[in-house]
């Protein structure tokens, strides 16, 4: 008999329960996906988010066997060729790098090198095979339940404890392998220690600087501007409320000044798009993103906006005093490093810009100007624009019943990468989120 390819529309009162989400009317991914979010904290505590994309697989590739005896994977697709040669190229240029100065090889990082972006080359190899589909209010419930600890996170360190100094306690994966040292040191590895806030930083209104489980803050205000935009794809209007005004705080205590700018514009485009679908908004859509970049590259640009529309308020800029005078210069000494060795990079991060400051060093603090073009050369860009761009190209192909969040999430990601390092930790998987999301599709007998 054939087969003909439903939409499951579920209808909403059978996918809640009040508040509550019904559990038994999931589908295996959006359990697998729910949990996931939901449990965050989780994996922060443990320290082992670098693992997490091979865990995941592991987790999926188990079931696949219980269940159908194989791992269902079809003919991989380019972007997922492209990702696979993308990850080779690094990891195996490093190696000639490190054996032709005579640089001692760390097997480790190897090894946590290989089980993140191996293992993300197989889910996303997984997730196009199976036309893998997450429900929008399943996620935007975990979402909703990850905000709601995160606020509760906010309220206890923040307003009771009055965001005091602390002792940063190490991850039990760090205790367990011994290593990282007791006390934290510039250098020892971030992933290694719980610091849901920086009480040496400045956020708005005089507010610490928050991570909460995501390591560093400008990671936290990718993520919680991913739920930003997901919260504006709900259709009960008291839901997107709420997690739209959580989740828009979360941003500003992050203290990350690109995504305070960028966001709004986003914001606008997405109304933008929504409201006026044709050509006369191409000129004002243009011009946005020429501010964007203006703001971006330009921190007293972005100063002078901010005293302009709130003269009382302190400007982006004073909120981390040192941040603009650094970057400047770590842009500017990249940009004339690039040259010097521009077809294949330079593989290891230069000097520093500033005396004693360790992490301000050439070759940082940008994806494309530091991670691909400094690092990596014209040849890794080259690679990863052929991935980036087969992505963006297969998510449009299968646009269908996917929410809008998910194409203005990867805006979003490339104009911060101008600025931001994304190429580890959560923020590659939230892109693999937002590609899962979308309503699912069963087979049915006619």
């Amino acid at each position: 008999m054939p087969l003909l390819q439903v939409k499951n529309k579920i209808e909403e009162q059978k996918l809640f329960s009040g508040i509550w989400i019904q559990w038994n009317n999931l589908t295996f991914s959006e359990k697998f996906v729910c949990a996931n979010i939901s449990l965050i904290a989780v994996w922060w505590a443990i320290g082992i988010y670098r693992f997490m994309a091979a865990l995941i697989f592991f987790g999926i590739a188990w079931y696949e066997k219980q269940r159908y005896g194989r791992i269902r994977l079809q003919k991989p697709s380019l972007s997922v060729i492209a990702l696979f040669i993308f990850s080779s190229y690094r990891l195996i240029g490093s190696i000639f790098y490190e054996l032709a100065t005579d640089i001692k090889i760390n097997l480790t990082e190897d090894v946590r090198y290989i089980l993140f972006w191996y293992g993300l080359v197989l889910l996303l190899w997984y997730v196009q095979s199976n036309n893998i589909r997450v429900r929008l209010e399943v996620v935007a419930w975990a979402f909703s339940l990850l905000v709601i600890q995160m606020l509760v996170f906010w309220v206890v360190g923040e307003l009771i404890l009055g965001g005091r100094d602390y002792i940063y306690p190490r991850t039990i994966f760090s205790l367990l392998t011994r290593n990282a040292p007791g006390n934290y040191q510039h250098g020892a590895g971030l992933s290694n220690y719980l610091m849901p806030y920086l009480p040496y930083h400045t956020s708005i209104a005089g507010l610490k600087r928050w991570s909460f489980f995501f390591i560093i803050p400008e990671i936290l205000a990718l993520v919680v501007a991913y739920i930003n935009l997901v919260s504006l794809d709900i259709k009960n209007r008291i839901w997107s409320v709420c997690l739209f005004t959580g989740s828009f705080f979360l941003v500003l205590v992050s203290g990350t000044r690109s995504v305070w700018l960028l966001l709004p514009i986003i914001l606008i485009m997405r109304y933008t798009f929504i409201y006026g679908r044709t050509r006369s908004y191409a000129l004002p859509l243009a011009l946005l993103a020429m501010v964007s970049f203006m703001t971006l590259s330009f921190p007293s640009v972005t100063d002078s906006l901010f005293e302009v529309y709130n003269s009382q308020v302190e400007t982006v800029g004073e909120v981390r005093a040192d941040s603009t005078e650094v970057r400047n210069e770590i842009y500017k000494q990249t940009l004339e490093a690039i040259g010097d060795k521009p077809i294949l990079g330079h593989w290891i991060t230069g000097p520093t810009v500033l005396t004693g400051f360790e992490l301000g060093r050439v070759g940082t603090h940008s994806f494309i100007l530091g991670s691909l073009l400094y690092h990596h050369g014209i040849v890794g860009t080259l690679i990863f624009l052929a991935f980036w761009i087969s992505f963006v190209m297969w998510l449009y192909q299968t646009r269908q019943d996917r929410p809008l969040s998910g194409f203005f999430l990867l805006i979003l990601y490339t104009l911060l990468s101008t600025v931001m390092e994304f190429g580890e930790l959560i923020a590659c998987m939230l892109v693999l989120l937002a590609a899962m999301i979308g309503d699912p599709i069963i087979k049915t007998s006619r």
